[in-house]
Order: C-alpha cells, then sequence, then structure tokens
C-alpha cells in the first residue's frame, strides 16, 4: 500500500473519529446514555486506527478494511446530504427567489412600487 492510500485510510479514520465527537457532544447535551457510549467507542476506535497508521510498519488488516468501508460509507452520506442540501438551496435561489428579484427590478416603476411588490412577493403566508 502506497503514502497516498495511507494519508487517506488516516485522514478518513480521523475524519470519522471527529464526526464521533460531534455525535457524542449532541448524546451528552440530550442525555442519551447508550447513544453516547457506542459514539464513545466509535471515537476510540477509529482514532486507535489513525494511532496504528501513524507507526511506520503499519500493516492493514482486514478488520481495518471493515473499518475504512464504514467509514467511507459514511462520509458518503455525510457528503450526499450536503449536496441535496445545496442543490435544495440552488433551486430556491434559481426558482424563487431570482425571479421575484428581476420581476421587481423589471416592473416597478417607482420605490413605492418596488415596496409593494416585495411585500406581496416575500411574504410567507401561514395556512
Amino acid at each position: 500500500m502506497d503514502k497516498k492510500y495511507m494519508t487517506l485510510f488516516k485522514e478518513l479514520a480521523q475524519s470519522v473519529a471527529a464526526s464521533a465527537e460531534t455525535v457524542m457532544d449532541y448524546d451528552r447535551e440530550k442525555g442519551d446514555e447508550k447513544g453516547l457510549e457506542n459514539a464513545t467507542i466509535m471515537r476510540d476506535n477509529f482514532q486507535e486506527l489513525v494511532n496504528r497508521i501513524d507507526v511506520t510498519e503499519y500493516v492493514i488488516s482486514k478488520a481495518d478494511v471493515a473499518k475504512f468501508l464504514i467509514a467511507s460509507t459514511i462520509i458518503t452520506n455525510q457528503i450526499q446530504t450536503k449536496i441535496n442540501a445545496l442543490k435544495t438551496a440552488l433551486a430556491g435561489y434559481q426558482t424563487d427567489l431570482i425571479p421575484k428579484l428581476q420581476d421587481i427590478l423589471d416592473n416597478a416603476s417607482s420605490e413605492e412600487e418596488v415596496q409593494k411588490m416585495a411585500e406581496e412577493k416575500f411574504t410567507i403566508s401561514e395556512e
């Protein structure tokens, strides 16, 4: 295994250990003792893996491969969640905000009309 993959695996393990820390904080806040215990074990397991990779004679094991697979799946899901959120935000800008702003800019002939159109377009009715 070359150094680039060693670096990738180390960063992957560090990333999941950091994510587990975030989950630990959340579980602590919510008083979820079982969740905290599981997140702590996960953090410790991945941190231990990082520490072993730092050793110059690191040799990957089948158990490590399973951990890297889990870590890759976790990171992939986190990235996909971020992508979905960004796509939603982008669609909102493209289909809602930008057209409304453009309509006001194109059709308001006075500052009063800008105010009136803005009031109509930028009010969310609660139904």
